[in-house]
């Protein structure tokens, strides 16, 4: 006992170092640290130096980090983002993780596999990286454009998929044991036992979170979290459910108490220890022999399934009546492979559901897929720089149906969210002529109840622009949150109409100069002119005089916020 204590220790303390030398080294080359955790799994594990001798004491832990990990999803389950997403969660989510499980157990039934294999392929190959997308889109501030809400609503989709997936694994590799007509059966004893559980759990939780949370000391909450976490996956697993279902279904509950941000700063930095030993077990499990032999096959696979599922992506967005511009950035996002996906490939395996040496090259795909990610998006964002001067295919994606020919002299108002609405009032009450281009079918149609002349599309694309009649255009205001399609839709207008007057709007300050290179004739970020409103407020509480306070915030102005440039942390740093 004393030496299993031991070497238990010490591999925890190699287990710890190497992988902070090796994400450290993943971070300064902006590698995402899921792969930097992979491989010290890979190195240290039994394929690799096999320095590593407590292999299951380590899956154990590994296991928690996953009860945790779905325990915090459930916890950070908003209904509201839903709803503000709901477009491309219910539409291009479902469509997306539907056809891909689909289209990949057909693809695996031809292979010679069987039908419980090839739908446990297919749900495998469905998710993607949640960590990964939400990233790439945060360092690019872009996960309020059109693509980052296409792939933030899809991946929402795909974290709810998820949990349902590992529920329905394990009964996947007793259908040709037990027969369909048992699986059923099993199935709809649990949903009922799930449905069971949460109501109860709905009427105790929120006595016991009241209790926890109102404890002077900090050890009852911590301790209290990571307690109903655990406890939920335990009851799941006692039901003959999975730990990480019930687990999810406590977070949801918790979801919607007022303790919801407590718990989730509770358990954060237990959740992802544990879940950084999930990972190194992973990486444990890849055999460097079956990789060396297979190489060209794993990465040729992986390949083909990032653009099989980028190609879906595209497709689906074409269906929504999105540009194709817009699908191309969020299929290469969504192309990969993601982390609950070896939640998956581990159930398969302790299941003996899939061939092991398939199961290796699952995990080295995976891998290999999230580390392809950022450079594939960079590669993108080049290629759609270098051809959008020259087509308008990225900008394509249907006829347009909505023509306003008699239009002159009048204001184009790209977006019709809470700005481009109030400015349109304005314009109607001050009897000026002006035009609305909005993406959005929803907003189009919010429109047209509304009187408001509209067309339907994509200002990014000359054709749509024509039609608003940027050729007599007086102004073109730009009052929409997406930093991409901004500037786009700036390039356009200033090339079909060099005289025109064009307003941008932007929140990030970055961003003022990208848009006056692209043709803009003003920018109104709104990062910056929170901060003159701030001055300006401070700078009446200190009994400036009006003139001295305008002619400060007119210098700000005036500069073009180049103070702000002089930096790239900002000149608060100073």
């Amino acid at each position: 006992m004393q030496e299993h204590l031991h070497n238990l220790v010490e591999s925890t303390l190699l287990i710890i170092s190497v992988s902070i030398a090796i994400v450290a080294l993943f971070q300064r080359i902006h590698l995402p640290s899921i792969i930097g955790f992979i491989l010290t799994g890979v190195l240290i594990g039994p394929y690799g130096l096999a320095w590593i001798n407590e292999t299951e004491a380590i899956k154990l832990l590994a296991e928690i980090g996953v009860v945790l990990l779905l325990f915090s999803l459930g916890v950070e389950f908003s209904i509201d983002s839903l709803i503000q997403l709901r477009h491309y969660v219910l539409r291009a989510g479902i469509a997306q993780v539907v056809l891909t499980v689909i289209f990949c157990a057909v693809g695996a039934g031809l292979l010679g596999y069987s039908l419980p294999q090839s739908l446990a392929l297919g749900m495998i190959i469905s998710l993607s990286s949640t960590a990964v997308g939400i990233k790439l889109l945060k360092q690019r501030q872009e996960s309020d454009s059109t693509h980052g809400r296409f792939a933030i609503g899809v991946l929402l989709l795909q974290d709810i998929a998820a949990p349902l997936f590992m529920a329905i694994l394990p009964f996947l590799s007793q259908i040709k044991d037990v027969g369909f007509q048992a699986i059923a059966t099993r199935l709809l004893v649990m949903v009922f036992g799930v449905a069971g559980v949460y109501l109860i759990a709905r009427a105790i939780f929120p006595t016991l979170l009241r209790w926890i949370t109102a404890s002077q000391t900090r050890e009852i909450p911590v301790l209290g979290s990571i307690l109903i976490a655990l406890l939920m996956g335990y009851i799941a697993e006692k039901l003959g459910l999975s730990p990480a279902l019930g687990a999810f279904v406590a977070g949801v509950i918790i979801s919607e108490t007022p303790y919801s941000h407590q718990i989730t700063a509770n358990i954060s930095p237990f959740r992802d220890s544990f879940l950084a030993l999930f990972f190194i077990s992973v990486g444990m499990l890849v055999d460097l022999e079956y990789v060396r032999q297979n190489l060209l096959l794993v990465m040729g696979w992986t390949l083909g399934l990032m653009i099989f599922k980028c190609i879906l992506v595209i497709a689906i967005s074409f269906a929504i009546r999105r540009p194709l511009r817009v699908g191309l950035l969020a299929g290469i996002v969504l192309a990969n492979i993601g982390e609950f996906s070896f939640v998956l490939m581990e159930q398969a395996r302790s299941r003996a559901l899939l061939p092991s040496d398939l199961l290796d090259g699952l995990v080295a795909g995976t891998s290999l897929s999230l580390l392809l990610t950022p450079i594939a998006l960079s590669l993108t964002y080049w290629v759609i720089a270098s051809i959008s001067g020259r087509t308008n295919l990225l900008s394509y994606y249907g006829k347009i149906k909505h023509k306003h020919d008699d239009l002159e002299n009048h204001i184009i108002i790209v977006g019709f969210g809470l700005n481009g609405r109030n400015l349109a009032n304005l314009l109607k009450q001050l009897g000026e002529p002006f035009v609305v281009v909005e993406m959005n079918g929803a907003l189009v149609e919010q429109a047209k109840e509304m009187g408001v002349p509209v067309v339907y599309g994509d200002a990014a694309h000359t054709e749509i622009m024509e039609v608003a009649g940027i050729k007599k255009a007086r102004a073109v205001v730009l009052a929409i949150s997406d930093p991409v399609s901004t500037r786009y839709a700036v390039q356009t207008a200033r090339k079909l109409n060099p005289k025109v007057y064009i307003i941008a709007r932007t929140r990030y300050v970055v961003e003022i100069e990208r848009l006056y290179q692209a043709g803009a004739t003003d920018v109104i970020p709104e990062e910056f002119e929170t901060f003159i409103e701030i001055a300006g407020r401070i700078m009446r509480l200190l009994k400036l005089d009006n003139e001295k306070r305008l002619q400060i915030m007119n210098n700000f102005r005036k500069d073009h916020y180049q103070t702000f440039q002089e930096t790239k942390e900002g000149i608060f740093t100073h």
